[in-house]
């Protein structure tokens, strides 16, 4: 029987012409078919002399260190000048097997072979010594040598995939055997995509070597976590610091997440220490930020980037606005004060006693009703802050209010009461004494123009306000006369340069803005830093098969099995 046949049986696997592996999902026929073409072509070019032929002298020399066939001997003379090139020729310890191997390469092969490439891959430097035996050990398997045990090659044919997991011999299966550094369970469960089946220790044993994108792929598998620890078995400073945010991002400080290309840690801690910064436009501190300033247009963009629980909260959030009512521990956070007050539109008088944020709303109520002329909706609200809160501004609000009426003395009252704790009053104290010495006839239209045009009193911005409500007022005359003749009234001042005549409202500007807080019960934690390694990767892939077949070497006889005889030879 010919030498083809043996070879191919030894195999365990078919390759196209010129050593390329056909694709693993071909039937068995289509490759005996295949495997058939290639012998054919084999026998062709021994028969034309095409190429560097080896003799069949030679031939049956190789035989003796288990190497069978033309091609099998081109293939593994290739890759024992590449042994020979990366070995250190001096390494008085290697000399025999460098020797030995030149013995083979001179046409003087010899089943010391075995033993001598197995001592050469032992002391290959760390490096390289994993590609390297993986390169010998996928020629035994492609040349079809007999030189593993046959558990050795019954399992490297499961991790090149040259056989079906039906075929293998169930006494004998590839999973038998050591496997000290989990490759070849890793390089199976990656082939059949099931890496969620491995089991913690399985995973430990690959933390060491595996590739960064590997191990990416057991963190969303779920079977590697933070408590397994991974940085701490990497040399390399960059992985460790990747796996620590992959994994822990909460022990990750925003100078190592810098260093990573990673905004999130470092944007958290500025947001939350109130710090100026510059967050991606549309991340998630970006819009934690437009949020704090009030901005409702962002919140379903944010529900995208928020965990379940603060989403959750979030809709509690705009939801409180529909009746005006929030659980005390969200008015207890001043960081969702605007945001409230943006999505509430108060429909009656806000009930100041309620806590902090309903009194400051229900002033700021109060105030936007004056500025509306909605005097009697202001009223009442004026009149629950005066019973409960008895603050400057609001006796004040009132005694502006009572001076609109033309109720001097209660104006007068309110503002007394309001010089007791704030002197700032004292201005519209003598407004009103002078308004009472002044008969009733002659007495000037009480309103503040400012305050008509709805701005604070002595505002910059009225001329901008008059142009904005002549236009709003086109079709009202009375609102329109009502604008002019705040404008009037202005530029009168403005050219005696005397508002002495104007009711000073509001006191002080800032006691009716937000305080400009952050939340913090929108701030998430750190999430884990997004995957930056491609899924799949064939380098990856690579890196696992290459590691599985070199893990084989201990299986390397130190002599061919005979082709009559299966025996094994450690």
């Amino acid at each position: 029987m010919g030498n083809e046949g043996t070879t191919a049986d030894r195999s365990g696997s078919v390759f196209e012409v010129g050593g390329r592996p056909l694709a693993d999902s071909m039937t068995r026929a289509e490759m005996v078919e295949a495997w058939r073409a290639r012998r054919a072509v084999r026998r062709s070019v021994a028969a034309t002399g095409d190429g560097d032929a080896v003799d069949g002298f030679a031939l049956r020399k190789w035989r003796r260190a288990g190497v069978f066939g033309a091609e099998a001997v081109a293939r593994v003379e290739d890759v024992l000048r590449g042994l020979l090139e990366s070995t250190n020729a001096q390494e008085e310890s290697l000399r025999w097997g460098t020797d030995t191997i030149r013995e083979c390469l001179d046409g003087r092969p010899t089943p010391q072979l075995l033993p001598a490439v197995k001592a050469l891959l032992e002391a290959a430097e760390p490096d390289r010594a994993v590609r390297q035996t993986a390169e010998v050990l996928l020629v035994v398997h492609e040349a079809g040598l007999p030189w593993l045990t046959p558990a050795g090659e019954t399992r490297l044919k499961a991790v090149v995939g040259g056989v079906e997991e039906e075929d293998l011999a169930a006494g004998d299966p590839p999973q038998a055997g050591p496997d000290p550094d989990g490759a070849f369970v890793l390089q199976q469960a990656l082939t059949r995509q099931s890496l969620d089946e491995l089991t913690a220790q399985q995973v430990g044993s690959v933390l060491a070597w595996a590739p960064l994108g590997v191990l990416d792929d057991l963190i969303e598998a779920g079977v590697l976590e933070s408590g397994q620890q991974p940085w701490t078995l990497r040399a390399d400073p960059g992985e460790q610091g990747y796996l620590l945010a992959r994994l822990a991002p909460e022990e990750t400080d925003a100078a190592l997440a810098r260093s990573l290309g990673w905004d999130e840690p470092g944007d958290r801690e500025a947001f939350l220490a109130g710090e100026p910064f510059q967050p991606e436009p549309g991340s998630l501190y970006d819009l934690l930020l437009r949020v704090t300033d009030g901005e409702t247009d962002v919140l379903k963009e944010l529900e995208t980037l928020l965990p379940r629980e603060l989403v959750l909260r979030l809709r509690k959030v705009r939801e409180g606005a529909v009746t005006g009512s929030w659980e005390p521990e969200m008015t207890a956070d001043r960081g969702l004060w605007r945001l409230m007050a943006s999505l509430w539109e108060p429909k009656a008088a806000i009930n100041p006693a309620r806590g902090p944020f309903y009194a400051l709303v229900a002033l700021r109520h109060a105030y936007d009703l004056i500025c509306q002329g909605e005097y009697k909706k202001a009223q009442a609200q004026v009149d629950k802050l005066v019973d409960q809160e008895k603050s400057a501004e609001a006796l004040n609000m009132f005694a502006y209010l009572a001076l609109l009426a033309d109720d001097l003395d209660r104006a007068y009252a309110s503002l007394a009461r309001a010089a007791q704790t704030d002197r700032r009053v004292e201005n519209n104290l003598a407004l009103l004494e002078r308004r009472r010495a002044t008969r009733r006839n002659d007495r000037e239209q009480p309103a503040n123009p400012y305050l008509v045009l709805g701005l604070p009193n002595k505002s910059e911005h009225w001329k901008h306000q008059w142009r904005e409500r002549r236009r709003a007022d086109r079709g009202d005359l009375d609102l329109a006369a009502e604008a002019n003749w705040a404008k009037r009234r202005i530029e009168q001042a403005e050219r005696s340069e005397d508002w002495s005549d104007f009711f000073v409202l509001p006191l002080d500007p800032d006691s009716l803005r937000i305080p400009t807080v952050r939340t913090r019960s929108l701030a998430p934690p750190t999430s884990a830093m997004p995957r930056r390694t491609e899924p799949g990767a064939a380098v990856d892939l690579t890196a696992v098969r290459d590691r599985a077949v070199a893990g084989l070497l201990p299986t390397l006889l130190t002599a061919p099995r005979r082709p009559d005889h299966d025996h094994r030879t450690m």
